[in-house]
Parts: C-alpha cells; sequence; structure tokens
C-alpha cells in the first residue's frame, strides 16, 4: 500500500470512529475502507501462479524419486556385500 492510501484510510478510520462514538450509521464507511484495503492488494496472475506452483511440484517429485533411487541404490550395495561375506 502506497504511503497516500494509508494516510485516506487513517483520515477515514478516525473519521468513523467518530461517528461512532456520536452513535452515528458507518456502515457505508466501513465500506469503503474495505473498497479501498482491498482494492491495494496485490493481484496475482493466478494461471501464471498455479504454473509456478506446478513446477515446483515437479521438481519436489524429481528430487524424492532421485533420493529414493540413492538409497535403494545403497541398501542393495549394502545387501551385497553382506551377503558376498556369507
Amino acid at each position: 500500500m502506497n504511503d497516500e492510501t494509508k494516510e485516506l484510510l487513517k483520515q477515514i478510520k478516525a473519521y468513523r470512529n467518530d461517528m461512532v462514538a456520536r452513535n452515528y450509521p458507518f456502515q457505508q464507511i466501513s465500506d469503503i475502507i474495505t473498497k479501498w484495503e482491498m482494492k491495494e492488494l496485490p493481484k496475482k496472475d493466478f494461471l501464471d501462479e498455479a504454473e509456478r506452483e506446478k513446477k515446483e511440484l515437479e521438481e519436489s517429485y524429481k528430487e524424492s524419486v532421485r533420493q529414493t533411487e540413492e538409497r535403494k541404490s545403497k541398501e542393495w550395495i549394502k545387501g551385497y556385500r553382506e551377503w558376498k561375506k556369507k
């Protein structure tokens, strides 16, 4: 959120709080505050976000497979050495 928006929200919130203290209806002010707070949220392209997460999952899966294969290989070598000693 930029500084101007933060200042605007600060002023509107103070105005709303003053209205509440005087028992005025304040829903419209609250709606404006909510609108401006939501407006400044970063807008993400959900397709790009999904593709990024998919890529991360694929990389994680590949690493998991690699580690599993490495473990199997080490276990096989260990088992072979024990068999050879007999």
